[in-house]
């Protein structure tokens, strides 16, 4: 009865370790396999009967689809084995043969008859996480079994071949006991055996016989192998890349030695076979061992030509054979070594890989995005030294094939991908270096039978792409804190764009093939675009301007012809101008290093500096209008340093004559004129030299700025400011006498042309809609047209044809005859003309409108460069005197500009000023003229807050009183009666004056100041 018990007890301990053996949690599994092994089977002391039942168990649970089964059975039924591989078969006391291994592993695995399918299936499995369990053990090899090895092999084998569907997960366990570091090592006989049992089955010319064959080699290099397996002896053979290309496609080949045929598969699998991983590691083997390719045996790149790009890249290939490409390509750029890589990039696998980035099958879409993704990952891995020497050519090469890949078209924008984007935007320097020089070689390279269209187009896609890769190196500097290599790739890049830009085609030898017209004007827009971005950094911007024009300078005077050759006069002022831009440069740099510069992070030097960067830039853009500006600044710097010379040494002296009476309003016309124009660079560097010159603005400097302010919002306004003839915009058109009648057509002709020639150049450099021109070329002839009509109807009227210049010389004896007409004919001639008029201003007013709504357009665009200016003085010179002056001009802008975005911009930078000047700051005034200068602003203030305006103008005049009364009693504290007189009689004006439009905000301000500072000064 006790037996019995303890056996009941036995069996229900098997049952829980059975039922843990399958559990999903590892650590259940485990702990069940070491309860089997330390508990319940004891070496030397379980008996046979109980170690076969064991056996059995663990083999039957093998075949069960339930829960973790197979992974726990074949963990417990491994390390079982294991323990009884210590016990030779012939010895007395052994418990078990290797043939009752065998047998019971047949026994089990072998399904019965009328079962089902998914049971058969259980069967199989089963039966290969037995062997495998067998060949892990190494309880044959211990026992040194061959016979029962053999047996294993052919059970495997029948297998493989019987269900086509494992045949890889048998190869698979065949492989890894080959190549596998075992406790029980491997031994020879067993590797040669298994070729043998592929071989005799016909499965060695299968991707699972190459990878056994492989492993073999490696691990037994002087072995005896079969020799009729390859015709030359090794599948990696030169010779047989062709039927090794078949095999790794799992293809059947119809070949006429059907010894050496390839055994295809019935099935198929998206991932991919791991022969491919086996064979690419050989040849991966070639670069780290060139012994190894001395060999005979294929190269990577020949490989990847035959089995890869014609064979699963080709024109037939199937979507199946296509995933498999791609999903090959992944791998290798995963694991290749760098060298190797260049060769995948092939055109046909490139074709596969952008058609199955926008293909509809979901399969090779998804099979080429995750290639994708490889591209940055691989680019910025750096393993190894030799890596680092070859990262170029591979970065050369993957942007170029991919650029030839879409006809250099967008890549990211065919392939609705950001391919391109990730790897142009990899946070790595030396990578962004790789890449703009790999672009600068493909800007300078030269294409056979290329057309012109076609390279205007390759041209430009790689211009834009440096453009991307510029922005990305500024992006670097401007967040890394430290200097980096990201600038010289800028420079490089500027430095580039300038050459192929100014120089001579001629001139430069390296280059194969000049750019085209339409690139070398995309290249003058992109570096005044790149420029702007640089001096977005500050300092480190504008170091970056001068330098890649003073290249550009060396370059010249070395001997390198420029596209623009100038007279010797000019050349002259130009050379003078190269001069100046040297020496403030080298001025710049030494106050840059200097201590005190950071609480003015630009100087007198820097405006200088940035004036002659600006200026030759244009002057070697071609525009003729610099090259007078040149001469100006040329005249005004040496005015300057004459000044600077006669006073002295002293800081003081230096500051006061920085800037001589008068000599600001001429810098700041130069401004004027490039910030009138629409271009964001121009902007951008006008409003950086402007803050360099702030604080030697003088007054009239600023009046300068606030007259443009005062000016009216129309044609007259525009005529007034730039100094033009005066446009009547009234309908009635009564004159007195032709001679006057001739004069307004002409001024008004001429009006309209300039208006319609600023409208096309602000649209064309704004947008750069290429539409934009031949809008204005139409309208252009649309006027044309209607003064040739004019002058038809002027001629009918007067009797005469119309004027030409062959004309001219006779025109003064022909008005003699004019003195022979009567009082009748006077008469009916002036009736002709009247009517001749009146048709010609039917037909004006369509002009003049859009003569009107452009000149408005211009005035409102000068205007908001003004006020950027204003605004970019007021936030560094805040507590500058003359602040002050710029308060009264703003308000009037705000109240009589009917453009409600200049009230709103205008407010904008009056409130900036306001906020800045909080509390105890704001604008020092320390002289008895400047209190008195404050106090005169002040009744303009409130002058102009009697007026009638909008609640956004009574607020912001509210504001401006209080901070010039702050000012004033802060210098003067005796001034502060004269300030609450003035705002008495404000109060009466607002009691006794019905046009006087106060509004409550104005004292409620006031009686709160007086409030907050009556401590202050009361005694």
């Amino acid at each position: 009865m006790a037996s019995k018990k303890r056996k009941r007890e036995v069996d229900v301990e098997l049952v829980k370790v059975y039922e843990e053996l399958a559990d999903q949690d590892e650590t259940v599994r485990l702990n069940a396999a070491r309860t089997l092994l330390s508990q319940i089977f004891k070496a030397g002391v379980t008996s046979e009967e109980q170690t076969t039942n064991i056996l059995r168990r663990l083999f039957r649970g093998l075949c069960s689809g339930r829960k973790a089964a197979r992974l726990g059975f074949s963990v417990a039924l491994t390390e079982l084995l294991s323990q009884l591989s210590v016990t030779e078969a012939s010895a007395a006391d052994s418990p078990i043969s290797s043939a009752t291994i065998v047998h019971i592993l047949e026994g089990e695995t072998t399904p019965e008859t009328g079962t089902s399918g998914q049971d058969g299936r259980d069967h199989y499995f089963g039966r290969i996480f037995g062997a495998d369990a067998i060949l892990k053990s190494g309880i044959f090899f211990a026992r040194s079994d061959q016979v029962q090895w053999k047996q294993l092999l052919d059970l495997i084998a029948a297998l493989a071949i019987k269900k086509p569907w494992l045949r890889q997960e048998c190869g698979w366990i065949l492989f890894s006991c080959i190549s596998a570091n075992t406790a029980v090592p491997v031994p020879q006989t067993f590797a040669i055996d298994t070729l043998e049992a592929l071989l005799s089955h016909k499965l060695i010319r299968t991707p699972e016989g190459v990878a056994v064959w492989i492993a073999t080699t490696k691990r037994f290099p002087d072995a005896k192998l079969p020799k009729s397996a390859w015709k030359h002896e090794d599948p990696l053979a030169s010779k047989e890349i062709n039927a090794l290309s078949t095999i790794l496609k799992d293809a059947r080949a119809s070949q006429p030695d059907q010894d050496f045929e390839a055994q295809g598969s019935a099935t198929w699998s998206a991932n991919l076979h791991f022969a491919w991983d086996v064979v690419l590691s050989e040849l991966y083997a070639t670069v780290a061992e060139p012994q190894v390719s001395a060999r005979d045996r294929v190269s990577f790149e020949k490989f990847w030509a035959v089995a890869v790009e014609e064979s699963l890249f080709s024109n037939a290939s199937s979507t199946e054979r296509k995933s498999w490409g791609l999903n090959l390509w992944r791998r290798v750029m995963e694991t290749a070594p760098r060298s190797l890589l260049r060769h995948t990039f092939t055109q046909a696998a490139l074709r596969c890989f952008v058609n199955s980035l926008k293909a509809p099958e979901r399969l090779l879409q998804r099979c080429a995005s995750r290639l994708a993704q490889t591209f940055p990952r691989r680019i910025l891995m750096e393993n190894n030294e030799e890596e680092k020497e070859d990262s170029n050519g591979f970065i050369s090469t993957c942007v170029r094939s991919f650029l030839e890949s879409v006809s250099y078209g967008d890549f990211d924008l065919i392939t609705k991908t950001k391919t391109m984007q990730n790897i142009l935007e990899t946070k790595s320097d030396q990578v962004t270096m790789a890449i703009a020089q790999a672009l600068e070689h493909l800007l300078e390279s030269s294409v056979v039978d290329e057309t012109e269209e076609l390279r205007n187009t390759r041209q430009k896609c790689i211009v834009g792409l440096q453009g991307k890769v510029l922005a990305v190196a500024l992006r670097s500097v401007e967040q890394s804190p430290v200097e980096s290599v990201a600038l010289p790739v800028a420079a490089s890049i500027m430095t580039s764009w300038l050459q192929k830009a100014y120089i001579s085609p001629e001139s430069l030898a390296k280059q194969d093939t000049p750019v085209t017209s339409q690139v070398h004007e995309l290249i003058v827009a992109r570096l005044g675009a790149g420029f702007e971005q640089a001096l977005r950094l500050g300092n480190p911007g504008v170091r970056l301007f001068a330098e890649s024009l003073l290249s550009i300078h060396a370059m010249e005077q070395s001997g390198v012809q420029m596209k623009i050759q100038f007279e010797d006069e000019v050349a002259t002022a130009i050379d003078t101008a190269w001069t100046r831009l040297q020496e403030s440069y080298r001025l710049a740099q030494i106050q840059a290093s200097q201590k005190d510069s950071e609480k003015n992070p630009y100087s007198m030097h820097d405006g200088l500096l940035l004036l002659y960067c600006l200026i030759l830039f244009q002057v070697y853009n071609g525009e003729t209008e610099a090259v007078e500006i040149t001469r100006e600044l040329i005249a005004f710097h040496d005015q300057w340093i004459a000044s600077h010379k006669k006073s002295g040494k002293s800081k003081k002296s230096q500051k006061a004559t920085a800037l001589m009476e008068g000599d600001d309003v001429a810098i700041i016309e130069i401004l004027l004129g490039f910030a009138s124009r629409p271009s964001k660079f121009l902007r951008r560097i006008t409003q950086q030299i402007f803050e360099s010159l702030a604080p030697q603005i003088s007054k009239d400097g600023l009046e300068s700025l606030c007259n443009i302010l005062r000016a009216k919002e129309n044609a007259q306004g525009q005529n007034e400011m730039f100094q033009s003839a005066d446009v009547d915009m009234a309908d009635n058109s009564d004159e007195e006498d032709l001679d006057s009648d001739v004069e307004i057509v002409s001024a008004s002709s001429s009006a309209e042309e300039d208006a319609s020639t600023r409208d096309s150049e602000s649209e064309s450099e704004s947008d750069g809609d290429s539409s934009t021109s031949s809008t204005d070329e139409e309208q252009d002839s649309e006027s044309d047209a209607e003064l040739a009509a004019f002058d038809a109807a002027l001629a009918s009227a007067l009797g005469t044809r119309p004027l030409d210049q062959t004309d001219a010389a006779g025109s003064s004896s022909d008005s003699e005859s004019d003195a022979d007409m009567g009082d009748d004919e006077m008469m009916e001639l002036d009736e002709k003309l009247a009517e001749v008029f009146r048709a010609r201003n039917s037909v004006n007013p369509k002009n003049k409108r859009k003569e009107a709504k452009d000149a408005k357009e211009n005035i409102v665009n000068f205007k908001n460069r003004v006020l950027d200016l204003i605004d970019t003085y007021l936030k560094q010179q805040y507590q500058n005197p003359l602040a002050i002056e710029l308060i009264t001009p703003l308000l009037k802008l705000i109240r009589t500009t009917k453009t409600k975005q200049i009230a709103d911009h205008a407010n904008n930078v009056l409130r900036n000023f306001l906020t800045k000047c909080k509390g105890p700051v704001g604008p020092n005034l320390t002289t008895s003229a400047e209190i008195e200068r404050g106090i005169s602003v002040l009744k303009l203030i409130h002058e102009e807050t009697c007026l009638q305006a909008s609640n956004q103008h009574a607020a912001a005049a509210s504001l401006s009183s209080i901070l010039v009364t702050k000012a004033v009693a802060k210098g003067d504290p005796p001034s502060l009666s004269t300030i609450v007189q003035l705002y008495a009689s404000t109060r009466l004006r607002q009691l006794t004056d019905k046009k006087c439009h106060v509004t409550p905000i104005f004292f409620t301000d006031w009686n709160n100041w007086c409030q907050s500072t009556e401590k202050r000064f009361a005694k």
